[in-house]
Formats: structure tokens, sequence, C-alpha cells
């Protein structure tokens, strides 16, 4: 049987996707796609599957439930992140334009090293990691983690090549550098330029 969606489940929508709290279950989300192909999406259902077979450790990545079908299509079935509240955790982005206190910029940036520690560990790929895809969940007021959420898809047309690690470590490099690119350059615009300062600081000291 088909699960129902609408509105009163929707929590984000993008161009390409749009994401569901799953009505039979909370600490799920549904993903489907709703415009263009299912490229994209196959892919990251692809690597999901592969990184279930590494049994990878899932401390810093939504873990995957597999696929069903919905009144909008098939739908990808992925772990709903949420705060000790219970109110969906926000993204990077959503605190990256709030923090204002040196304290604050260095529990992000630890998390930031913190994550990058636990893709290259792990050997995980993020086509797509950006300050969006990737959430902070606050297990009360002062701690929490960071969880990517989104953005999973091995790129190679060839599966095996996911399997030799030399390629995935490039991979990993190019998204990471890219991602912090990115945050650099919108902390002139968006974010606080003393994220900015901070983070080239602490490349520096590595």
């Amino acid at each position: 049987m088909k699960i129902q969606l609408d509105k009163s489940n929707l929590i984000a929508s993008g161009t390409n996707r749009a994401c569901y709290i799953h009505p039979k279950d909370d600490k799920k989300c549904i993903k489907v796609t709703i415009s263009g192909n299912h490229k994209e999406t196959n892919r990251e259902i692809s690597y999901y599957k592969y990184l279930q077979k590494k049994s990878i450790s899932w401390d810093m990545l939504a873990q995957f439930y597999g696929t069903l079908q919905t009144n909008l299509g098939d739908g990808e079935v992925v772990e709903l992140i949420k705060d000790y509240d219970l109110n969906v955790s926000k993204s990077l982005d959503y605190y990256f334009r709030k923090i204002t206190s040196q304290e604050e910029i260095q529990k992000f940036i630890y998390l930031l090293i913190k994550l990058k520690t636990y893709l290259y560990k792990e050997k995980i790929y993020i086509k797509d990691l950006n300050a969006v895809n990737v959430v902070y969940q606050r297990y009360n007021d002062t701690e929490g983690r960071v969880v990517v959420i989104d953005g999973l898809a091995h790129s190679n047309y060839i599966p095996f090549s996911r399997q030799i690690d030399n390629l995935t470590i490039k991979k990993i490099d190019k998204s990471w550098n890219h991602f912090m690119y990115k945050i650099k350059k919108r902390c002139s615009t968006k974010y606080n330029p003393d994220i900015k300062l901070a983070l080239e600081k602490s490349e520096q000291q590595k």
C-alpha cells in the first residue's frame, strides 16, 4: 500500500526533491523526486547500499532505511535528525548566520574538524557537501553533533571505482576543499567574517 504524503508532512522542498516526515514514523523522513529524472536519486540509493554493506559508522551520516512507494512517487526513507526538544535539526547555514561569539565559532570549528575526520576514516564521499546539507543536532542547549543529511551520490559510472581507496580519498579531498571554499566565501556576505578567520587559523595549525 502506498504511503500518503501531503503538505502537512512537508519539511522542505528543493529544485529536484521534496522531503516529508514519514506519516507512520516521525523518526524518519521520505525524500521524493519532484522534477527531472531519477538518475541522481538512483545513484544516491546505490551508494547508500554500498555503505551499508561496508558496515560504516552512521555517527555523522543520516541512516538509510530503503525505499517505498508513495502517492507522489518512489521515496527514499532516511533518518530524520531531531534536537533534544524534538524539533527538526537546523542546518549549518542557519547557525552560521547566527553565531557571533568566539566560543560559538570555536565550537563549530571543532565539529567541522570532527566531521572531516569521520568522512576520511569511513571513506565516505559526499558529492554535494555544503552548509545546507549538514545539520547541527542539539543534545542540549550547549552540546551537539553535526550530521550529513543529503548530497550523498557517488558520481562514478563504474561501480567498482568507489572501492578503490585512493580514488575515494581524492574525491573527499576535492569535496571538502570546495566545502571550505564556499563557507569562507559566504562569510563576507552571509556569515560572520570571524568564521573565515577561525577556519584559516585551524588549517594553519595542521
